[in-house]
């Protein structure tokens, strides 16, 4: 996802809807010595992607997140 610092966007199929009416993880994998972060969920009826603001903001978190789970 352009602007976050390396966040992925994964769709994920509900069960009786197409990719369309399922939903949207927000994750972060840094490297295979770390957990991969689930960030957010929601369905894409709610939204569609996440705001300016909203990827701002995990742009500025994940580097605070790998260097705690780093020590």
């Amino acid at each position: 996802m352009p602007e976050t610092g390396g966040v992925r966007k994964m769709r994920w199929r509900r069960q009786g809807t197409g990719k369309c009416g399922g939903v949207r993880v927000i994750y972060y994998l840094y490297n295979e010595t770390l957990p991969i972060f689930m960030l957010n969920v929601f369905a894409k009826s709610a939204k569609a992607n996440l705001s300016k603001a909203e990827s701002k903001e995990l742009k500025r978190l994940i580097p605070i997140l790998v260097e705690r789970y780093q020590r």
